[in-house]
């Protein structure tokens, strides 16, 4: 029986070494095929559009329903390419990726229920000066709940909808309150 157990021992190793070895090679040229790409998505440079391109987050020329997508930019009123963003800190409210049409004073009302005494006001008189051309549709949406404040929006038109997210930058600040962002833009009216 001694004998046999450096034997299962050796046996077990050999194993273990020529199934480790055979992981990750493919072609038999070495190379890992984790590190090796395996489809042909768009790199990031192809596929994120640049601040105030919003033509096909508007339905405008070059529109698909597939998915196009824009880079809004923070700025003092919402228009087709900017959102305006009001950032409270203190206030309550949830991230969502689902932006709200604000069309008339019930959907506003039911949009700032949720948010605290400061947010909500202010909320309400943004959308109140924001002037909604004919043919669009003023959204909100919370993008952001933390210690820094978005400088803007990616919003892109699903088959599902639009999604919106914050473009948050890392500051690496810590804070003991957190501030609620809202996100007002424009999309065109579908």
């Amino acid at each position: 029986m001694t004998r046999s157990a450096p034997v299962r021992i050796v046996l077990a190793a050999t194993l273990a070494t020529l199934t480790l070895s055979a992981c990750g090679q493919s072609d038999g040229d070495g190379a890992d095929s984790a590190t090796e790409p395996t489809s042909s998505a768009p790199t990031s440079e192809e596929s994120m559009p640049e601040p105030g391109d919003s033509a096909s987050a508007t339905g405008g020329e070059g529109a698909t329903s597939t998915g196009g997508g824009a880079v809004l930019v923070a700025g003092d009123t919402a228009t087709t390419t900017t959102t305006r963003i009001i950032s409270v800190s203190n206030a309550d409210g949830e991230v969502s990726e689902r932006p709200v049409p604000l069309e008339d004073q019930a959907a506003l009302d039911d949009f700032v229920s949720g948010f605290g005494a400061d947010l909500g006001p202010q909320v309400e008189d943004a959308v109140q000066e924001t002037d909604v051309p004919p043919g669009q549709t003023l959204m909100g949406a919370v993008v952001a709940v933390g210690c820094d404040k978005p400088t803007g929006i990616r919003l892109v038109q699903t088959f599902d909808g639009y999604e919106v997210t914050g473009i948050v930058p890392k500051s690496g600040v810590q804070c003991i309150v957190a501030v609620t962002s809202v996100a007002l833009f424009l999309v065109e009216t579908p």
